[in-house]
């Protein structure tokens, strides 16, 4: 080989290490923020004039009766928002986060005031794959859904293809909640 060829090859790697590897670099979290909390809060209650909002911290006794229930990465503090129309209790919305595969994934579980699942919102989603759980045909899969009617991911609730960590995590996510919204009954204290 000449030296051009060479002078070719260098600058070819060079250009690969410079370029190429950005290419083949595991891509980063895109963190995408679909909704806000109160967006949430009024897309779950239209008719709400007014949300009572508690942050709530699991005692080690309610976090091992949960884990009993689902086990699921989840962090250290839920928050409980009250819908309220006047006087009447319209029903309470869940904000917590879940680990889809490797980052968080926060959601919003609205329950009705028997109990039932109404809704479930994905706010942010941080994972490269798997961002298909925020389809509305998939979320509604939980509508209706009660602490006292088990069910179960795979069977009663559908995976997607390339979204399963995040699928499983959530659905054992909604499962806690309900179980916590038992615990601590429909009517807020």
């Amino acid at each position: 080989m000449t030296s051009s060829t060479h002078g070719w090859q260098r600058v070819s790697l060079v250009a690969l290490a410079a370029g190429g590897i950005a290419g083949l670099a595991v891509p980063a979290a895109q963190a995408a923020s679909y909704m806000s909390v109160e967006q949430a809060q009024k897309a779950a209650f239209p008719d709400a004039d007014r949300f009572d909002t508690r942050v709530l911290r699991l005692t080690a006794e309610q976090a091992k009766a949960l884990d009993a229930v689902a086990t699921v990465r989840q962090r250290g503090e839920i928050r409980r928002i009250d819908a309220w129309a006047g006087a009447r209790l319209l029903g309470t919305l869940y904000v917590d986060d879940v680990l889809g595969k490797v980052e968080w994934v926060t959601y919003a579980l609205a329950l009705g005031a028997d109990g039932s699942v109404r809704s479930l919102e994905i706010l942010d989603y941080r994972e490269t794959h798997g961002f298909e759980v925020r389809t509305p045909s998939w979320r509604k899969q939980f509508v209706g859904r009660r602490a006292d009617q088990p069910f179960h991911f795979g069977d009663d609730i559908k995976n997607i293809s390339g979204a399963t960590l995040s699928c499983a995590h959530l659905t054992a996510g909604v499962q806690r909640l309900l179980t916590l919204h038992g615990q601590l009954g429909a009517t807020p204290r």
